[in-house]
């Protein structure tokens, strides 16, 4: 594992939690690895492929603030901070975007989807 091509820098690392733990099951596989390029819209195809959810159901949200990568998060009870700490994301934006304006965190990018229209409880 101490070994890192150049072609895996490249990657943006992600891991994504479901902000609606009842209804919607949590993914199978919920951390990523995908390319700078790829956009939220994309990212909603994904969550929909993978729940009973349709990609413009799908709202994706960055979770902002102090966590750390490390921090173990749980996808069944995952310990998401409070509503002004989470940011709405626009399908147009990139892995690349986020990741910059998230110079904070080292290793993943730590994003949250639910269905839109649901208000986190």
């Amino acid at each position: 594992m101490d070994f890192i091509d150049e072609q895996s820098e490249l990657d943006i690392h992600l891991k994504l939690i479901s902000l609606d733990k009842q209804s919607k099951p949590t993914l199978k596989q919920p951390y990523l690895c995908c390319r700078p390029s790829l956009s939220i819209k994309h990212l909603c195809e994904y969550v929909a492929h993978q729940t009973t959810l349709q990609a413009e159901e799908v709202e994706i949200l960055l979770v902002k603030g102090r966590h750390q990568a490390d921090e173990n998060f749980s996808t069944k009870h995952p310990q998401i901070p409070i509503d002004d700490e989470l940011q709405i994301l626009k399908g147009q934006e990139t892995m690349a975007g986020l990741k910059a304006s998230c110079s904070s965190i080292r290793d993943h990018l730590i994003l949250a989807y639910r269905q839109k229209g649901m208000i986190k409880s």
